[in-house]
């Protein structure tokens, strides 16, 4: 999971590529990076850290009509790389589960590496190409995986997104300027609108503010990410024409549809589970409350790359509320259970200590039985707790008294589209690509 965000216009982009980027922390939060052009060669700049606390005082020199940013939960890009097409920086988003083969045959052909991530053989594959349109084309046919991806040049920027679509990635635009982004939560305070999402399998170029086509790479169906609206957008972001605060509450609605239970207030796992609980409360006439408060200055629990980072995190985040929850039967909405760690070890002990009677957990996805092959968040079958367990063992493992998980059929209908056009590998452990 990272965020990519491009833009091209008349004037200095810097405060917009800085914020735009800022806007997409969420998807990534232990690399960052800038690269702009303004006619005397690509600059670039990356830090370890966050976007606002690591480029504040450090955007002098990188202003220009053209730039591209990066925020990363595993290295730092942008990557620069020169080539027989002249210099160019490049963002990637994705997973390639073949990388390793790729490495070892381009190793063969006298290339060498200096680090092992997925952006450099991206690159190098790119680089190999007769122009850059050519260079993603071959890119993408030799890889097994997902990307989006965006290069800076001297020329303009390019942008691409794989022909299963399993990344997002939105256009946006305003006079004088245009963005290609991996989601649409900064649009309204940068003055963009949405122009439409890439396609699948488009490979397109911004000069200026003009849009150009230049290739469609043909696919057989699409694999829209689900867990982008359940969980990993920004609620304020629309995602492939579908809001995810709507795509949210009706995963709650669905959820109070099919496993009504009498309590007293509905709450919340924020801040993804909000929309969640949102909904639930609206269908089943419940109120909604605060169970908990997300401390402002706390990060994200599940994108933590160490089991024990992902421990501490979801121990500082949330601050229950015992003034709403004691004595009082609750349901409270998440997005996902994943590794059971927080709901056991946190806030299943948060609530207890709070005075809460019953505890029903209702979940927005069905429960995650298999890793994710094309993002980078998990990585194998053990560190998932329905792998392992039945809905009624987690229960028990996770000490409530009641538990329930969205069907596939509930999320498609939530999602408004067939299960065909999504991917639920997560779920059913069942690949397409």
């Amino acid at each position: 999971m990272c965020g990519i965000f491009a833009i091209s216009a008349k004037e200095n982009i810097l405060d917009d590529l800085f914020l735009g980027t800022f806007y997409l922390q969420h998807r990534g939060q232990l690399y960052c990076g800038l690269s702009t052009y303004a006619g005397d060669g690509i600059k670039i700049r990356t830090h370890r850290g966050l976007v606002r606390e690591t480029f504040t005082n450090d955007l002098v020199g990188l202003e220009g009509n053209m730039g591209i940013g990066h925020t990363s939960l595993k290295d730092r890009q942008p990557l620069k790389l020169d080539s027989k097409m002249g210099e160019f920086t490049v963002c990637f988003e994705g997973n390639i589960i073949n990388r390793g083969e790729l490495s070892d045959e381009l190793k063969k052909n006298g290339h060498s590496f200096y680090t092992d991530s997925d952006i450099e053989v991206v690159a190098k594959l790119i680089a190999q190409g007769d122009d850059f349109v050519d260079g993603i084309e071959k890119m993408a046919q030799r890889i097994r995986g997902a990307y989006a991806l965006v290069i800076l040049t001297g020329g303009g920027i390019y942008a691409a997104r794989d022909k299963y679509a399993f990344r997002p990635m939105v256009i946006g635009k305003r006079d004088g300027a245009v963005v290609i982004t991996s989601e649409s939560c900064s649009f309204v305070n940068l003055g963009f609108t949405i122009l439409r999402d890439v396609k699948p399998g488009e490979i397109l170029m911004i000069e200026g503010a003009e849009i150009e086509t230049k290739k469609i790479i043909p696919a057989e169906f699409t694999q829209y990410c689900s867990f982008e609206w359940v969980y990993t957008a920004n609620a304020a972001s629309t995602i492939d024409g579908l809001s995810v605060d709507i795509a949210r509450r009706n995963l709650g609605a669905a959820l109070a549809r099919r496993y009504p239970v009498n309590v007293d207030i509905v709450g919340a796992v924020p801040n993804s589970g909000i929309g969640h609980a949102i909904g639930y409360s609206q269908e089943s006439k419940i109120p909604f409350d605060n169970a908990f408060i997300k401390y402002d200055y706390a990060g994200r629990s599940y994108t933590q790359p160490t089991q024990a980072e992902r421990d501490r995190e979801a121990k500082i985040k949330l601050i229950p509320v015992p003034a709403k929850i004691k004595d009082r039967n609750i349901v409270i909405c998440d997005d996902s259970i994943v590794r059971g760690t927080q709901m056991k070890n946190d806030l299943v002990v948060k609530m207890r200590s709070s005075g809460v009677k019953e505890i029903h957990v209702r979940v927005a996805c069905p429960p995650l039985k298999a890793p994710c092959l094309y993002g980078v968040a998990t990585r194998s079958k053990e560190e998932l707790v329905a792998h392992q367990k039945s809905v009624e063992k987690v229960r028990k493992y996770i000490d409530v008294d009641g538990l329930a998980y969205n069907t596939l059929e509930d999320v498609g209908e939530a999602l408004g589209r067939p299960l065909d056009q999504i991917c639920v590998s997560c779920w059913t452990d069942k690949y397409r690509v």
